[in-house]
């Protein structure tokens, strides 16, 4: 597990820097991501392979092989049904020309799994600075494992505050009939939140009723899902500053960044304890 974790830690710093290649490239308008397919299938690609390095090591591989389907498919299910109805997420929408699983781009697929995945993360680390059981039938507390399951949806639908306007914004899709949040329907969000809810739900309840021991990880490893959000956070305001958007990267950043300052709070109040 030793050599995981440092494979892991060694790919999450090639994700910095691809990310630092990116951000220095949106702020000299090169578009690398749109004019590089290399460049693009590295800065797609490394986050998946943190998800399944991060998930195998606090889940156990077939755990982290049913998150995986689990929030992938429920998202594939309902951008399905968006893409075909335009109503679950609030209006009609398309993506730009790419390949596709069920009418859903594949780098959708994966980001379903890996956001939502982020969230549950972060939700966890929470618990272990608190130094806290996750509600599990043994000890009862039906009510916390509803809030974990909100606080998971919760953190997401932040994330996506900030994304969805900066992909409009670049390209990647369109929203036919526009919407009041900065191009994008409050829906789209809705839909989102109930994706993940749905998604972390059924998760989080089949550990209620089937905890798993606990395994003692390196702290650090709590860490890394924190320091992705931050790390998204930074790579969409700089977007943001890209579209002369100032207002909305500070909105952005005051949506995502507190969660990653109230996660370092955690640690460092009770790290002692």
């Amino acid at each position: 597990m030793k050599k995981v974790e440092s494979l892991l830690w060694k790919v999450f710093n090639v994700l910095v820097f691809i990310i630092g290649i990116k951000i220095i490239g949106d702020l000299l308008g090169l578009e690398l991501e749109e004019t590089n397919m290399w460049f693009r299938l590295f800065l797609y690609g490394v986050p998946g392979i943190i998800l399944v390095l991060h998930s195998i090591l606090t889940l156990s591989p077939k755990k982290a092989l049913l998150f995986v389907l689990l929030a992938s498919g429920t998202g594939t299910i309902m951008e399905y049904i968006g893409l075909r109805d335009g109503t679950f997420f609030g209006g009609h929408y398309v993506y730009k020309a790419q390949a596709t699983l069920f009418t859903v781009p594949i780098e959708v697929i994966l980001y379903w799994s890996v956001f939502i995945y982020t969230g549950y993360s972060i939700v966890n680390s929470f618990f272990y600075w608190l130094k806290k059981k996750r509600p599990n039938v043994k000890t009862g507390n039906i009510p916390l494992l509803l809030f974990t399951i909100f606080l998971d949806g919760l953190i997401v639908v932040a994330l996506d505050l900030f994304l969805d306007p900066i992909a409009v914004w670049s390209g990647n899709w369109k929203w036919l009939e526009g919407g009041s949040y900065f191009g994008v329907p409050i829906g789209n969000f809705v839909g989102w939140f109930i994706v993940f809810i749905i998604a972390s739900g059924i998760f989080r309840t089949s550990e209620y009723f089937f905890p798993r021991k606990e395994i003692k990880h390196n702290k650090s490893l709590y860490f890394l899902p924190v320091l992705g959000y931050g790390l998204l956070a930074i790579t969409f305001a700089f977007k943001a500053v890209r579209f002369h958007m100032y207002d909305f990267a500070r909105l952005g950043l005051c949506l995502m960044i507190p969660i990653v300052i109230f996660n370092l709070f955690l640690f460092f109040k009770y790290k002692g304890e």
